[in-house]
């Protein structure tokens, strides 16, 4: 049998669009302890306010639709709501769920919030937000003052690291972010090859890739992103929280205004300064397109930082998830 031309192995990628439009269970299980005030959930969305759902080890998380300056975040919390914050922010194509072991290992110490970010998920995705990063932390922020998140420590993933990077320099948040996990992103070197195509991000062919099985295709081993292909279950499940109709359009517009030598300035002009919390670089030593040299010196760029390697390559809290799990509990334990 002959291998697959290029243009077969692209129609295959960029196949049929793989969108749904979401509704939830006739009859979910709710919480009996209703913390926030909800929300309409946006279109599509398959969960309602205070649903239940079981994670790893029986742990119990309900999902959450809470409006705050005009725009509707979608989260899921688990663990006592007395305990210490610990907050979760993931990146691209991902969604709440992809932290979902780390939530449910942590949830017996700290009370764990992972987060849709807007545009993803079952959050918000009206295409006249502003999708900016400066824009997208003011929102973050406006979040966590409405539901009462004062101090805090935070893990966050690939984009949503670019996220709390810009919250780390609004009023207040050096003092309210007590510990910051910073996984998988470029730091003070420029981002290594190969590079992801955010001009291609930002067109209609990006929306396209988007809507498409090519937008998973960082989560098989081929790719080299991941060491192994993510597991069917998992990958089903990531598949579902991405593919909701109006996420590709969504996402697509975060790249419109931004690109990785603009957050690179960003850092080294002022978001480095606005670090003053402890910072743990956090990194998968085999990731394809951010090699262990570029962080050799990035410690050095923040007032109280270090870096990390483990044994997995751009998705180490899916790969390795122990790992991440005991890296994530030892420093934000310190």
């Amino acid at each position: 049998m002959s291998k697959p031309g290029i243009w077969q192995i692209l129609k295959v990628l960029f196949g049929r669009p793989a969108t749904h439009r979401g509704s939830p269970a006739e009859s979910p299980r709710l919480t009996p302890d209703i913390q926030y005030a909800g929300a309409t959930p946006p279109p599509f969305s398959s969960n309602v306010h205070g649903e239940i759902e079981v994670l790893d080890n029986d742990v119990e998380a309900a999902h959450w639709f809470v409006g705050a300056e005009g725009v509707t975040w979608h989260f899921v919390s688990a663990g006592n709501p007395e305990n210490e914050p610990l907050l979760f922010l993931h990146g691209l194509p991902e969604s709440w769920y992809a932290f979902h072991h780390q939530m449910a290992a942590l949830s017996e110490d700290y009370y764990v919030l992972s987060f849709d970010s807007l545009g993803y998920g079952q959050s918000d995705k009206r295409l006249t937000l502003d999708y900016s990063n400066p824009a997208l932390a003011k929102k973050f922020k406006a979040l966590l003052d409405k539901i009462d998140i004062d101090q805090f420590r935070i893990v966050a993933h690939d984009r949503g690291s670019v996220l709390v990077d810009y919250l780390t320099e609004l009023d207040g948040m050096q003092e309210r972010i007590l510990r910051y996990v910073r996984m998988q992103q470029s730091a003070n070197e420029p981002h290594g090859e190969p590079k992801p195509p955010h001009k291609m991000f930002a067109s209609k062919m990006g929306v396209k890739m988007f809507r498409s099985h090519a937008a998973f295709w960082p989560y098989q081993k081929a790719s080299g992103f991941v060491r192994e292909d993510v597991s069917k279950d998992a990958l089903e499940r990531a598949k579902h929280e991405f593919y909701v109709e109006g996420i590709a359009e969504a996402v697509s517009q975060y790249f419109q205004s931004t690109n990785f030598d603009l957050e690179l300035a960003d850092r080294h002009e002022r978001l480095f300064k606005t670090m003053s919390m402890p910072v743990l670089f956090l990194q998968g030593k085999y990731d394809p397109g951010q090699h262990p040299p570029e962080y050799e010196n990035t410690a050095d760029f923040v007032e109280n930082g270090r870096v990390q390697f483990l044994e997995a390559a751009h998705f180490p809290h899916i790969e390795n998830p122990d790992a991440v799990t005991r890296a994530i509990r030892d420093f934000i334990a310190d």
